[in-house]
């Protein structure tokens, strides 16, 4: 029965795979729409996913875009993703009798192990890009020398690394249980208990706090943005560059100067000279004033192009955070309140909440192989790679052709 799935413990990653033996015949009138998309959307979604996560990771490693903190971040954000969407992969087939390892002794810890790794890694490479983000638009002085390459690879390294160690108990808390003479990869009995706890510890790290983070950096964020459009259109060119950009100290020492040699235009600043003498000099400062004032009309333009550029990346990453919340927050959501309705009471979910779960959980794994479309709808500069590296291997390819020829 369903009481006997633990909707939201930590096999919840790979949870649509159950004592059901895939039928969904407790979710009645819905059990044929649950069936389609087991068979039919998962299999699309991890293909799509594969592809998508494989080049999002090569256009932001081998193009001008890895000049780009960020564009570290979302490289690792692809790897986590395609290594999760690749275990599953090999899930679904196992359960569908193609490669049956999965409910293998070793093989069952590993991939619970990677899956739990890759999940809690990509939630916080969602919050540590949005953290960078928060810094470049609410402090832009600071951002060269915060949101740094260096930087970004430390913290991706560390963030490995606590995921990496935060998960190593799966070795032994899961393994292979009989169930109706077939073996199941589960938690093992004995650990019940204390997998009740690891659930709401894991709930809070990887659902509350992450969410609460997000949530309030991306609610900063645009209010910053759209804070900056005002101040663009109401204002002139010139007073929106200082107001957002806060006058650089290259900007501020230009005009510095600039002034200074127009007080010196002043005749009172000459020596007592020859007339033909003083005329030289005037035209002399009047024309270094004219090269100044055209040195800081094209400062002004390209700290315009480059504020323009922090704000179109801005709001691609706000839409990959945003589309993080929306499609984790429902599974998460089932778990917390299984968790506290029913198993701190020690009572067995309703069928409905484990129908709901199994739709839930569509969207919890739709989750990570959607980033490559976002990219490619919303970042101008990104599409521009992929097309400039599919260009050049078709071209590569055709030079192979004719030389074989």
């Amino acid at each position: 029965m369903t009481g006997d799935v633990q909707i939201g413990d930590f096999f919840q990653n790979l949870s649509y795979y159950d004592d059901y033996d895939g039928g969904f015949a407790p979710c009645e009138p819905f059990s044929g729409y649950l069936n389609f998309f087991h068979v039919y959307y998962i299999p699309f979604i991890i293909s799509v996913g594969l592809i998508g996560n494989l080049l999002s990771c090569i256009v932001f490693l081998t193009t001008h875009l890895r000049m780009r903190s960020s564009s570290y971040y979302l490289a690792a954000l692809a790897v986590a993703d395609f290594t999760f969407l690749a275990i599953l992969l090999l899930v679904h087939c196992s359960f569908n009798n193609v490669i049956e390892i999965y409910n293998q002794k070793g093989w069952c810890q590993s991939f619970v192990y990677l899956s739990t790794v890759c999940s809690t890694l990509s939630v916080w490479l969602v919050v540590a890009f949005t953290v960078e983000r928060f810094i470049a638009v609410r402090y832009p002085l600071q951002r060269p020398q915060i949101c740094t390459i260096a930087r970004a690879k430390l913290v991706i390294s560390v963030l490995c690394l606590i995921a990496l160690i935060s998960q190593i108990y799966i070795f032994w808390v899961a393994g292979i249980v009989e169930m109706a003479d077939y073996p199941i990869c589960e938690m093992l009995p004995e650990y019940q208990e204390l997998m009740k706890v690891i659930n709401f510890l894991d709930t809070i790290v990887t659902l509350i706090a992450p969410v609460t983070l997000i949530i309030a950096m991306n609610t900063m964020i645009i209010r910053n943005l759209l804070q900056f459009r005002k101040k663009f259109q109401n204002g002139s060119l010139e007073d929106s560059l200082c107001n957002s950009n806060q006058e650089s100290d290259l900007h501020r020492s230009q005009t510095q100067i600039d002034v200074s040699i127009r007080r010196n235009l002043s005749t009172e600043q000459f020596p007592k000279r020859s007339s033909a003498t003083n005329s030289i000099r005037k035209y002399r400062l009047f024309f270094q004033a004219r090269h100044l004032d055209k040195q800081n009309a094209n400062y002004g333009n390209k700290n315009l192009l480059s504020t323009r550029n922090q704000q179109n990346i801005t709001k691609m990453l706000l839409l990959i955070s945003s589309a993080f919340i929306l499609f984790n927050l429902p599974s998460y959501g089932i778990r917390l309140y299984v968790f506290f309705v029913y198993t701190i009471w020690h009572k067995s979910p309703p069928d409905v909440l484990w129908c709901l779960q199994q739709f839930a959980m569509l969207l919890f794994y739709t989750h990570f192989s959607i980033n490559f479309l976002l990219y490619a709808m919303c970042g101008i500069t990104f599409r521009r790679c992929l097309w400039q590296i599919l260009c050049n291997k078709v071209t590569k390819l055709k030079r192979r052709v004719c030389r074989f020829n």
